[in-house]
């Protein structure tokens, strides 16, 4: 399968739930300055009310858009035929003291919790 539909198809399903979040807020915004959206308002003023839900979604999402393709323009997508990965870093010796001194820090701490029964600093007990 090509990278790049698999890639849209991720984008547009990740910004689902924006787009709900987005909608909502607008709609309370709206509801805030008392416009009723509900369905005991008039056909005329729920239409009213959904143009006035629409358009500020609508920019919102350009507005995210042009976010996501200005850092996939200068990431360079779809430049290449296939797609390019990382390398991945074996880790040196440096890596492995700070990972030893950090589990060491680590044991530290869980001793002295139980210990002290649960408590690292009270000054009033």
């Amino acid at each position: 399968m090509n990278y790049k539909i698999s890639y849209a198809v991720s984008l547009a399903l990740r910004y689902i739930p924006d787009i709900q979040e987005t909608y909502f807020n607008i709609s309370q915004a709206q509801q805030a300055r008392g416009y009723d959206n509900s369905k005991k308002a008039k056909f005329t003023s729920r239409v009213k009310g959904i143009k006035r839900i629409v358009l500020p979604l609508i920019f919102s999402s350009i507005e995210r858009i042009d976010t996501i393709s200005t850092a996939m323009e200068l990431r360079q997508f779809g430049q290449y035929k296939r797609r390019t990965w990382y390398v991945k870093k074996q880790l040196k010796k440096d890596d492995y003291v700070v990972l030893c001194l950090t589990l060491i820090l680590l044991m530290l701490v869980v001793t002295l919790f139980f210990l002290n029964n649960s408590r690292y600093f009270n000054p009033w007990h």
